[in-house]
């Protein structure tokens, strides 16, 4: 025991450092000497039996090596799970960080491993650890430190990248396992980083591509994060506006920034393809976003951000857009007894008229206590007044001087065919006082035909092609807010997938609904006329390229947000959130789930399809005024 004790006590640290000293140099030599590796046939002068020497991917550089792979514990990839861990060097503990990406090569000299740090381990280097009386008689003497432990970094394999003739990288599943003590570097390379995760080398910028909340360098620059959204002429999958976006994130988090920034880049001129309905004529037309606005806030797009000075120069670098937006007009929903908001910006008015009911009963419907023969009653209601209306009004869609559907006219309709409309569709007294109650009340008065601006009316300005329109509701609260957002939600929606009196100016125009926040108004419906547009907006969700329309749900409670849109949403984007929250969510990937609550202003995880799930960095500066 005391030749362990005096042998400790030459300061074990100093001996680590002095052998891996000599590894290090040994390595450098073996590298010049023979080959990157250090094996004989990759030299310069080949091998004696003429073969030529194997060509081996471009590294980031040997400063980079920051360890081995462990051949003292086991290594296997499997297709359920793999295991691959790492030795790191002692001068790169402090730089390696949990979510780091890196590469291992092959012995084929012509592919790489590439993984991430899954997790950080320390492991003592003698048999005595910091449970035992030597380690501490040892400790007094020699004032260890972590010198006596061994950093070991689990990684999880991403993919196997190949380099191909033209400097770029293919990738492909991982089914081969790396060697013992092949050397492990840390990826510093975009096309390597790009490749291995997946990720477009243009679209739309969502952030810079993080680990640990410091955003990636490779060559003193960051590495751009992008959504996929090929135009037409382009080349790609469907384009990620019409696979639908989630954006959540809790109060103080950055969401409405971070949601301004993504938004801006999608008002870029890009074209999408349209055919029109009527004639089978394929178009091409620019995106237009209606974006419902709670807060008032989203009206400042239209003028441009104070960004700090130099970032520009980044900005244009990377393709990123910046800058008011041009085309933007605010809408304001036209409601009795509401006082309309304050806004800088001018704004025309929007009202929702009766005539939208047609067709649509269940947005007479926001209860959940009726009973189906209720319900079937008001149905039968509405549609005789309709009927009746058109008898009597022919032309009226075309000819608006002939009058219109309103809805006082219709509960004076009610009250004096009362006893006709009971025989006509046999209809109880009870069943039919029923009705009557729920017709007649205060956010249907207050809502429908409130004033100018009639949303069939100004269709053409509201769904222009190249616009934001934007649609305040901070003045609107209760029934009244969801009767406005839902009335218009289903407008759209209905005006895209149906084939009978549609709205060309919605049908033919490719749309982006983006809705603050969404679980007010797209939750597990509780009421009838929520679950008539929750229903419509799963059958678009699923086509939205059909359709043309996608969805940008934005919201600090996703957890309430309807299961089966949420299962159809292709681009989540996490920002920091709760705990409870987080643990139910099923779409967090499992790997940022504990580090999420702990996120910062502008950090999040981004999960778009075929794209690993990453952390990315936001801007720190909003792109329009915000």
């Amino acid at each position: 025991m005391d030749y362990e004790v005096s042998y400790m006590d030459d300061t074990l640290d100093e001996r680590i450092d002095e052998v891996l000293d000599e590894a290090n140099e040994d390595s450098a030599k073996g590298e010049t000497k023979n080959g990157p590796t250090g094996d004989p046939s990759e030299s310069d002068s080949g091998t004696d039996d003429g073969i030529p020497e194997r060509h081996v991917p471009s590294s980031t550089g040997a400063e980079d090596t920051i360890g081995h792979v462990l051949a003292s514990e086991e290594i296997h990839v499997s297709r359920t799970d793999h295991q691959v861990n790492a030795f790191v060097r002692t001068n790169h503990r402090d730089e390696l960080r949990l979510g780091a990406y890196v590469q291992i090569p092959y012995p084929d000299g012509e592919s790489e491993l590439f993984a991430v740090t899954d997790r950080l381990r320390y492991e003592p280097y003698t048999k005595f650890d910091d449970k035992t009386d030597t380690h501490n008689r040892i400790n007094s003497q020699a004032a260890l430190d972590e010198a006596e432990y061994v950093l070991v970094a689990e990684l999880d394999p991403l993919s196997i990248l190949q380099q191909s003739q033209n400097e770029s990288f293919e990738q492909s599943v991982v089914d081969r396992v790396p060697k013992p003590n092949a050397s492990v570097q840390l990826t510093r390379d975009e096309a390597r980083l790009r490749t291995g995760l997946g990720i477009p080398s243009n679209g739309v910028f969502a952030g810079w591509l993080s680990v640990g909340g410091d955003p990636v360098e490779v060559d003193g620059q960051h590495v751009p994060y992008y959504l996929s959204n090929p135009g037409v002429g382009d080349d790609g999958d469907a384009p990620a506006v019409f696979r639908h976006t989630l954006v959540a994130g809790s109060t103080g988090k950055g969401k409405t920034q971070f949601t301004k920034n993504v938004l801006r880049q999608y008002v870029d001129g890009t074209r999408y393809r349209v055919e029109a309905h009527d004639s089978g004529e394929v178009r091409q037309k620019q995106l237009n976003v209606i974006l419902f606005d709670p807060e008032n806030e989203y009206a400042q797009m239209a003028d441009d951000g104070k960004l700090r000075d130099g970032i520009r120069d980044r900005l244009m670098q990377h393709r990123i857009k910046y800058g008011g937006i041009d085309d933007l007009e605010v809408f304001v929903p036209n409601v009795s007894e509401t006082q309309p908001p304050q806004l800088e910006q001018g704004s025309k008015e929007l009202t929702i008229p009766f005539e939208i009911v047609q067709g649509r009963p269940q947005l007479l419907m926001p209860f959940d206590d009726s009973s189906a023969v209720t319900r079937g009653a008001l149905t039968d209601c509405v549609s005789s007044y309709f009927n009746e209306f058109e008898r009597d009004s022919d032309g009226w869609e075309t000819d608006r001087s002939v009058g219109r559907p309103r809805y006082r006219d219709f509960i004076d309709y009610v009250d004096n065919e009362e006893d006709d409309l009971a025989d006509e569709h046999e209809i109880g007294s009870n069943t039919m006082s029923a009705v009557k109650r729920r017709v007649d009340r205060p956010e249907f008065e207050a809502v429908f035909d409130g004033g100018t601006g009639l949303l069939p009316e100004i269709s053409n300005e509201l769904f222009r092609e190249g616009r934001v329109s934007v649609i305040p509701t901070s003045h609107l609260r209760g029934r009244k807010d969801t009767l406005t957002v839902l009335s218009i939600l289903s407008y759209v929606i209905d005006n895209k997938i149906q084939d009978f009196r549609v709205d060309p100016e919605v049908r033919n125009t490719p749309i982006l609904l983006a809705v603050d926040e969404a679980h007010s108004y797209v939750s597990s419906p509780d009421t009838t006329q929520e679950e008539y547009v929750v229903e419509r907006a799963h059958r678009t969700v699923k086509q939205g390229r059909k359709y043309q329309l996608g969805l940008c749900l934005v919201t600090q409670n996703p957890q309430d947000i309807d299961d089966d849109i949420l299962t159809q949403i292709n681009t989540n984007i996490f920002l920091g959130m709760k705990s409870r929250v987080v643990n139910n969510l099923p779409s967090v990937p499992k790997q940022f789930q504990q580090d999420l609550p702990t996120f910062d202003r502008g950090q999040a995880v981004v999960q778009a399809p075929d794209v690993e799930p990453v952390e990315v960095r936001g801007l720190s500066d909003c792109v329009t005024r915000h």
